[in-house]
């Protein structure tokens, strides 16, 4: 290309440099008057040239009914093409810390919740492969257990291996600790020196670690690892790429539940790397007798209020099967809000899901539990961990009639606290 030189107002400037032959234009003219005049040159040399005009307006460039003509407001610009831009060199610097909280003889132990779900999982492993470790040097830990049916097929066709270990094993050898979809708080107890945390629920309780990286706006945790690798250039293993992407799928209820364009943005990317018929191997995998027959028995005693799903399970083997059936409510015909409990050994627990465009599931369950327990969550779903005997002190039994009593009435108040 060239430079030309001329009156931008005069007519004759555009046809001294044959610009009636140019194949496009783009305006970027600060002065709209001058932009609208330069516009009308160019139409009258080229009726179907295609022209791109920039602006810190709107409608900068007239309000024109012109197909050829495309406007672009500066502030778009930035959002579409210098925000991922900046964004990336902001993982960038993400990546070199983490990779710089570890020396190579460190022993680092990745630690879960107790019942680890795809994303946690998803979200430790690639974490694991930032680090470039193995899992001798950085075992995945958890101080429970995984149990869900779909969670054990993730661990059984990706080949993972979770170790259960205690608290006083947490830093045995020196080893060092990083926390991912889960925060310090949640254990109960002091996890002495904590490392690392990346997490994408809200900061409930303070807390140290010598690195955080905390995205409440996204949908899942391994979004923020899935734009870690891509900041730091690293291609996902077929592996790898399916479980950050099951970790996504499942977290965000395939893109529809709290996701942000974060997070379709890196679904998209790992798309292509992953393996979908092992993620669907993963979503049906046999449902054990005994957890039929108890969402069957819960099913049973459902009772709907205002569209509010409420059951209580009773005695649970297994706590998982509480957010299933909070999930299967949803798909009841006039159902808003599934809200499950159920005794798992001494502890109450409750689990909330709704269709997203309620009230904020989370901050219900805080305001009535977490005094009294461990409680938050999401707008779309959340959760409450209560010792038994707290909850009988605040509320006597536990049952659907209490539970319901509780909670209806908060969830069907109106936000100016009018019925």
């Amino acid at each position: 290309g060239s430079s030309q030189w001329g009156n931008l107002k005069n007519q004759s400037t555009y046809k001294k440099n044959h610009l009636e032959h140019i194949s496009q234009a783009i305006l970027f003219i600060r002065d709209a008057g001058l932009r609208e005049r330069v516009y009308q040159h160019l139409r009258r040399l080229n009726a179907k040239l295609p022209i791109l005009s920039l602006s810190s307006e709107q409608d900068a460039t007239g309000n024109h009914k012109d197909p050829f003509l495309r406007q672009l407001p500066l502030e778009d610009m930035f959002h579409e093409f210098c925000a991922p831009q900046l964004l990336d060199t902001f993982n960038r610097q993400k990546v070199d810390r983490v990779r710089s909280l570890f020396r190579e003889k460190d022993k680092i132990h990745i630690l879960l919740q107790h019942d680890p779900d795809p994303d946690a999982i998803g979200s430790a492993l690639a974490l694991r492969e930032l680090l470039g470790r193995n899992r001798a040097t950085t075992p995945i830990v958890t101080f429970g257990g995984v149990t869900r049916p779909e969670n054990l097929a993730m661990l059984r066709l990706l080949e993972i291996q979770i170790d259960r270990i205690t608290y006083e094993d947490l830093h045995q050898d020196g080893a060092r600790l990083a926390l991912v979809d889960v925060q310090p708080p949640y254990f109960g107890v002091s996890l002495g020196k904590v490392d690392l945390v990346v997490d994408h629920h809200p900061k409930r309780i303070p807390f140290t670690a010598r690195f955080t990286d905390l995205r409440p706006h996204y949908g899942a945790t391994s979004t923020i690892f899935t734009e870690y690798l891509r900041a730091g250039g690293m291609e996902p293993s077929q592996r790898l790429a399916t479980a950050l992407l099951y970790g996504i799928k499942t977290d965000t209820l395939f893109l529809e539940r709290g996701s942000q364009i974060a997070d379709l943005e890196a679904f998209t990317f790992l798309y292509p790397f992953a393996s979908r018929a092992m993620i669907t191997r993963m979503e049906r995998p046999e449902l054990p007798r005994e957890d039929l027959e108890a969402l069957g028995r819960a099913l049973s005693r459902l009772q709907l209020d205002d569209g509010v799903a409420v059951i209580h399970m009773g005695e649970v083997k297994r706590e998982d099967v509480i957010p299933q059936m909070a999930e299967f409510c949803l798909q009841i015909e006039g159902v808003e809000w599934g809200v499950v409990s159920g005794l798992c050994g001494d502890k109450v627990v409750i689990s909330v899901r709704n269709v997203g465009y309620v009230k904020s599931a989370g901050d219900i369950m805080k305001r009535l539990f977490d005094e009294i327990g461990s409680a938050g969550g999401h707008r779309a779903m959340a959760k409450a961990v209560i010792p038994l005997e707290r909850f009988k002190e605040r509320f006597g039994e536990v049952s659907e009639k209490v539970i319901r009593e509780a909670m209806v009435p908060l969830i069907t108040q109106r936000e100016d606290g009018n019925d």
